[in-house]
């Protein structure tokens, strides 16, 4: 069984400039049996993509590169939605109209700390409580999302330490940060699945998201196999650190990533798509 890259951005995605092209090119010749093209969504105007997916434009691309590739490589229509609590309705409504062959949730920040500015490591190490206020409503955030019941993969979960590796509060051997740890956990393990997120693992000091103390705890728990996910924006970064991936898998426990056919909706585009063209319905 071929690997899934069950996470990566096109130039559907705000932040990206590469081609659907480009990318199954380089899954292809990276060996990969699949992959997903889970673009950004956004619902909130603090979100750097907000509003800027186009659906339909999105999955015309999709289409078309399924069809290429058909015998060379499993093309999936996935989405990377940002879970706001507060949105959860809007969501919902989304989804419930668009279909998808995977959707990720992902929580990208703690308020008011950015993770994706590096010069707030200064605040993080300065400033303990409100670093350690922040993985509290980072996990809160996360429980939720898994609860929520939306989403098959919970994205990167982890991810304040990617560009801020250092100064966070040590999690466990905190009573209540490793509870609230423990809580988010046995969420995403009765309602969706773990990413393992590659993105930095080849930078020294850094970290995968989860880290893999959290995936044998995520294991320990009764978690599914979790998916490997490269993260990338540009084709060299398709398949990247999967190797590195690998090996923190098999520290936490597990034997190998799961399949995308673990993963894919049956009622997605991926096996609905003809049934649609024939019937000539639109996408919900």
């Amino acid at each position: 069984m071929g690997v899934s890259d069950l996470h990566v951005h096109s130039s559907a995605s705000c932040d990206c400039y590469a081609s659907v092209w480009d990318m199954c090119e380089s899954a292809i010749d990276m060996g990969l049996e699949a992959i997903a093209f889970t673009e950004h969504v956004e619902f909130s105007p603090e979100d750097y993509c907000y509003r800027q997916f186009n659906y339909h434009k999105a999955r015309r691309a999709w289409q078309k590169a399924r069809e290429r590739y058909r015998r060379t490589l499993k093309v999936l229509f996935g989405a990377e939605v940002t879970y706001r609590s507060n949105l959860e309705g809007e969501i919902r409504d989304y989804l419930d109209r668009h279909s998808f062959d995977i959707v990720m949730g992902s929580v990208h920040d703690a308020p008011p700390i950015d993770f994706w500015n590096p010069q707030n490591a200064g605040i993080v190490k300065s400033n303990p409580g409100q670093a350690r206020a922040a993985l509290k409503w980072y996990f809160s955030e996360v429980e939720k999302l898994a609860l929520s019941g939306l989403f098959d993969i919970v994205g990167h979960f982890g991810v304040y330490e990617r560009h801020i590796p250092e100064g966070w509060p040590e999690v466990f051997g905190d009573s209540e940060l490793e509870g609230r740890l423990a809580s988010t956990l046995d969420a995403i393990v009765h309602n969706s699945r773990l990413e393992l997120n590659a993105a930095v693992l080849h930078k020294p000091g850094y970290w995968p998201a989860p880290r893999v103390e959290v995936l044998r705890l995520y294991k320990e728990m009764g978690g599914r196999t979790p998916v490997y996910g490269s993260d990338s924006h540009h084709p060299l970064g398709v398949a990247r650190n999967l190797g590195l991936a690998g090996k923190v898998l098999k520290q936490a426990g597990f034997e190998a990533f799961a399949s995308w056919k673990d993963v894919v909706c049956k009622k997605g585009p991926f096996y609905g798509a003809n049934r649609e063209s024939r019937s000539r319905i639109l996408p919900r």
